[in-house]
């Protein structure tokens, strides 16, 4: 018996969604969780969902996210992991699944840095870490493009957004976010990372601030987009 083998016996992981011990091929999910993921594939459409659900307010050079997001599914139970229960690879595991599929996408391949969406300081030393933070660094590897998390700073927490609506939201994520250093993205293509787009608030904060460098052009990648607003 292999010495991986011991520790998952000894030590066995879970699946994050229906519980069941996970054997040596599986990760974070068992096979049949991780079928009932549903995939976006909006990196095969300039014009998707996403650009749709921002058109009038941000001018996106590209636009993807990796699952669809429904409340009691298997991809609510995994991000649920990786914010909550401290399951920080999963994110490097989503970015990985995104990013070979981005890499082979002309649009994507000009991104140039990829930026975080931020964390108040106190959740930051609260969590530990940002959820997004190894899902950037996986897509800036698969792209070539160098992470930045010293541009874009949240200097207002805010209160749980999950009630709140559209109008709410915006109004909350107003003044939340400012940029700092502006010089490192002047004329370059920037793609700005999240875990969920639901209302977009705090995409369409962020863009706010990151298009006060100048000749700075943004695109958007999350690991989950929601029908539900």
């Amino acid at each position: 018996m292999l010495f991986s083998d011991i520790i998952s016996v000894l030590v066995p992981s879970y699946c994050a969604a229906c519980g069941k011990v996970l054997n040596k091929t599986e990760r974070f999910l068992c096979h049949a969780c991780k079928a009932k993921l549903i995939e976006t594939n909006f990196h095969l459409k300039k014009e998707n969902m996403i650009t749709e659900r921002f058109f009038g307010q941000c001018d996106l050079c590209c636009a993807t996210s990796l699952l669809f997001f429904e409340k009691e599914s298997v991809a609510q139970y995994l991000l649920h992991s990786l914010k909550y229960r401290g399951e920080k690879r999963i994110g490097k595991w989503l970015g990985a699944w995104l990013g070979e599929k981005i890499a082979a996408i002309e649009a994507f391949q000009q991104v140039e840095v990829v930026i975080p969406v931020p964390l108040h300081k106190k959740k930051l030393k609260l969590r530990g870490y940002n959820q997004v933070a190894l899902f950037g660094k996986e897509l800036s590897r698969y792209l070539q493009a160098t992470y930045m998390d010293d541009v874009l700073v949240k200097v207002r927490a805010n209160t749980s957004q999950t009630t709140k609506g559209r109008a709410q939201r915006l109004k909350d994520s107003q003044d939340t976010f400012t940029l700092q250093n502006a010089h490192k993205i002047e004329g370059k293509k920037v793609l700005l990372v999240d875990d969920i787009i639901t209302t977009g608030a705090t995409i369409e904060s962020c863009y706010r601030e990151l298009i006060k460098a100048k000749g700075v052009s943004v695109g958007v990648a999350s690991m989950a987009y929601t029908l539900q607003l």
